[in-house]
């Protein structure tokens, strides 16, 4: 076999063996981003447990097809990146929307999330929501409030007993 062809089928693999332990993925169009924005991003991502891949659109669709994703995700077209997220399944969803505000070319191609596909009106809705460390804080927040108020009632009728 060439050496062209056994380097695709490494890099499939690869990307096969990332899928298949990804919490999420987001594919998306970075045409025009610079060098500099792409080593940021990929650092970021790098932080939050999240990898950034660049290969050509027939090596995307070869490794979705052998996930089982290929039918869902449609054609891919354009200069595309794939994430692909272990750790927290939203943060990569935040972090190309952020680049989205920044940068008015880049776009969403297609998302997964939770075990279905997500499609591109849904995606900046989700990027938009809380962290999951965020929405446990909220929710502490919410019942340590009424607890808190619980306890400036009682101190104000003991205060008022004394």
């Amino acid at each position: 076999m060439k050496p062209i062809i056994e380097n695709k089928i490494q890099q499939v693999e690869a990307i096969v063996s990332q899928l298949k332990e990804a919490k999420s993925f987001i594919i998306f169009e970075y045409l025009g981003l610079t060098g500099k924005k792409v080593a940021e991003l990929r650092r970021n991502l790098h932080n939050i447990n999240a990898k950034m891949y660049v290969a050509k659109n027939n090596i995307f669709a070869r490794a979705l097809k052998e996930c089982g994703h290929g039918d869902e995700m449609g054609e891919i077209a354009g200069p595309c990146a794939l994430i692909i997220a272990k750790g927290d399944e939203i943060v990569p969803f935040k972090e190309i929307n952020t680049l989205m505000k920044d940068f008015k070319f880049i776009h969403y191609k297609n998302g997964y999330l939770e075990g279905s596909v997500v499609g591109i009106d849904k995606l900046s809705t989700i990027a938009s929501l809380p962290t999951r460390d965020g929405l446990l804080s909220m929710l502490c927040s919410v019942l340590q409030g009424s607890i808190r108020n619980l306890m400036y009632g009682l101190k104000a009728v003991s205060n008022t007993k004394e």
